[in-house]
């Protein structure tokens, strides 16, 4: 098993920056389908097997999923996925959100079929913008069977699905399944407790106590956010190998030296303010029976946090690619 560990120390920069702070970004959003959905504390959730996903999908929560894409770009070097890829036919993406991904992937592997899947049919003005190699599906990636055959996909992706899966070590499995011999499964999750290299971030800050309160809130709601240490044992047990690991700091807002991190911080800074309530309304008002009162009152105290360049708080993104190369055997 190949590990791929973070720098151990981000360096921040301690110069003060106006322009830091994005005011007038407006990111492309795509708009919805009007099928079936449920409105609760003023958003938007999807009506398809309602309640299994507690984020909204309405126009807010669509432009923080691809604020946040724009994010991931930036920390992985431009790279849409690190799995090896050589010439895939068929690729999978669960939970495509926007689709953002899956068109973008379909544009860089023109002669690959693309699925991207979800609950919510939030995607099909994407479909005039994208090739005829690009397609979207509503789907349960929790059901109990898949639709498609076993041994299907050169390659399946999943990202950001924190707070989304009862049971990981399942959908594992069945990603095994459904993965051809000598294919890939790429998972990109966050782990979105917040925390810090150099105790800037305190035990008693708000931002720690969002951390405590919303990943109980996922574990009541039978949806727990793990850590990403907890995967390695879900890959093996399904029958994965030759797992590779690449383990990533994704700094809370521009508070890093580095360029690329700085700007990386600016836009999730941006998605945290814009979107981090959406995040965590459903949570908290159905896994801890919060009042959505008291849910905007504790991100009116978080924003000034999410914010302060001194603290240099960041949450760890995960991202392991793993084969069914050792299937080979058993075909």
């Amino acid at each position: 098993m190949a590990f791929s560990p973070p720098a151990s120390f981000l360096e921040a920069d301690d110069r003060s920056h106006q322009d830091d702070y994005p005011s007038d970004l407006d990111s492309a959003s795509i708009a919805a389908s009007v099928l079936d959905y449920e409105f609760e504390n003023g958003r938007r959730y999807h009506g398809y097997k309602a309640g299994s996903y507690p984020l909204p999908n309405d126009e807010q929560e669509l432009e923080r999923i691809d604020i946040k894409h724009h994010v991931t770009m930036l920390l992985c070097g431009g790279k849409l996925h690190f799995a090896p890829l050589a010439n895939p036919r068929r690729i999978l993406d669960i939970g495509t959100g926007t689709g953002i991904w899956a068109i973008e992937m379909a544009e860089q592997y023109p002669d690959t079929q693309v699925i991207g899947t979800d609950l919510s049919p939030i995607q099909p003005q994407c479909r005039k913008l994208s090739g005829d190699n690009v397609h979207f599906e509503i789907d349960d990636c929790e059901a109990k069977y898949w639709t498609w055959p076993e041994d299907h996909f050169d390659y399946i992706h999943s990202r950001y699905m924190i707070a989304s899966i009862g049971n990981w070590a399942s959908l594992i499995r069945k990603a095994y399944k459904h993965i051809k011999p000598g294919g890939y499964f790429e998972l990109q999750e966050l782990d979105c407790r917040f925390t810090s290299d150099d105790s800037t971030l305190s035990p008693t800050s708000n931002l720690a106590y969002w951390s405590n309160v919303i990943t109980e809130a996922a574990a009541n709601y039978n949806r727990p956010i793990p850590r990403y240490t907890e995967y390695v044992s879900w890959f093996e047990r399904a029958g994965f190998v030759d797992i590779q690991q690449v383990i990533i700091k994704c700094p809370t807002n521009p508070w890093p030296k580095n360029k690329t991190l700085k700007e990386a911080g600016k836009f999730q800074l941006l998605a945290h303010i814009e979107g981090l309530e959406g995040v965590s309304l459903g949570l908290l008002t159905r896994g801890l029976d919060w009042k959505a009162e008291e849910v905007k009152v504790l991100m009116a105290k978080i924003r000034p946090e999410l914010k302060d360049r001194r603290i240099h708080s960041y949450q760890t993104k995960y991202v392991p690619y793993i084969s069914t190369l050792l299937s080979l055997l058993s075909h």
